[in-house]
């Protein structure tokens, strides 16, 4: 081991999992040691759909003050996206989809895609503080269903409030189908704040190569008191609780009214989606029935994730329009986001790419 690596190796790693979904901001820090999380962190902010809001930015670059190695997880929230049963790229125009116009992954015998221009629009969403990792929702949902997927055919969705992503998986190594379904434009066309951001021109984004930005950190280090890195740790585990703290007592000062006002809005908004969402997931299941690429099978029941939780009263609706079986399960998407981003640093590390 060199005396780079060895110095690396000492200092902590930062990975931040974002969530931007309908008016919450949600993020999740946990700092790596050796390998090993010795502190996880939770936050909350308000925000307009489709926004990183500046209490997160300040947030987040007051974490990267204090740890030059922190590194930021989000979702791709393109509309051009999905999943494809093939292990052959030379496929993917049976699908309609030009190499040449995404990115992709190989996971087991079948890949994930998002357009390039869609990866640009969440940089570009994350301008002031940069991101590191894009992640498929395609592959963070079958981050949530690998270890338990079944052999029979299953529907598995990830309800957002302002997207469902689903996929038809037989097995662990067999997802059949998949479909990507922006909710917010049908929820809330008063505001289009997230649309005007994403029109503008995409030139002058500032991408930043996460490959350059990390040698760059590597050989800027200069004289490192080591002695002071545990110190240093304990400093941004205080700061990030004392930041908890605060979120908390900013909830209680918040007044009862506009509380109210909020849940009532809430509650008639997830009517909404879900109305919505039925009649997406009903037009993805006769996609998948009717359409011969796709190997189709019969589904014998819906399992759903629901990491913001929407009353189950309400989503027995898709049950009902679909007449499958539901089953909902809860999940926590910012969390998930920080470990895939880990997974992500790791893979870059072990080919010396970072």
């Amino acid at each position: 081991m060199n005396l780079k690596k060895a110095i690396r190796y000492l200092l902590a790693t930062v990975v931040i999992g974002v969530e931007i979904d309908n008016r919450f901001c949600y993020i999740t820090t946990k700092i790596y040691k050796r390998a090993k999380v010795i502190e996880t962190q939770t936050k909350t902010f308000k925000t307009n759909p489709g926004e990183l809001p500046m209490s997160a930015v300040r947030y987040i670059n007051s974490i990267r003050f204090k740890k030059p190695f922190t590194y930021i997880s989000s979702l791709s929230t393109s509309i051009i996206q999905g999943v494809m049963d093939t292990a052959n790229e030379d496929d993917f125009i049976k699908y309609g989809v030009n190499v040449s116009d995404i990115e992709s992954k190989r996971i087991d015998d079948w890949f994930v895609y998002c357009s390039k221009e869609g990866i640009a629009e969440t940089r570009k969403q994350f301008l002031k503080v940069g991101v590191d990792f894009v992640i498929s929702p395609f592959a963070l949902l079958y981050s949530l269903i690998k270890n338990t997927v079944e052999d029979t055919c299953n529907l598995y969705i990830l309800f957002q409030k302002s997207n469902i992503t689903m996929m038809v998986a037989k097995g662990k190594n067999e997802i059949l189908f998949g479909a990507y379904y922006i909710l917010e434009s049908k929820i809330n066309l008063r505001d289009n704040t997230a649309k005007k951001h994403l029109s503008e021109d995409l030139d002058d984004i500032d991408e930043s190569d996460v490959t350059n930005d990390i040698n760059h950190e590597l050989y800027s280090l200069g004289d490192l008191d080591l002695a002071d890195e545990s110190d240093s740790d304990e400093e941004l585990i205080e700061f990030l609780k004392d930041e908890s703290d605060d979120s908390i007592e900013e909830n209680i000062e918040e007044s009862i009214e506009e509380s109210i006002n909020d849940n009532h809005q809430e509650s008639f908004d997830d009517f909404s989606r879900v109305s919505y969402a039925a009649k997406f997931i009903q037009s993805a299941v006769s996609e998948f029935y009717n359409n011969k690429i796709y190997k189709s099978d019969f589904i014998t029941q819906i399992i759903l994730f629901n990491p913001h939780k929407i009353d189950k009263e309400v989503l027995k609706h898709i049950a009902n329009v679909t007449m499958l079986d539901l089953d909902v399960r809860a999940c926590n998407i910012s969390d998930i986001l920080s470990n895939l981003g880990y997974e992500s640093y790791k893979f870059f590390e072990e080919k010396e790419m970072i």
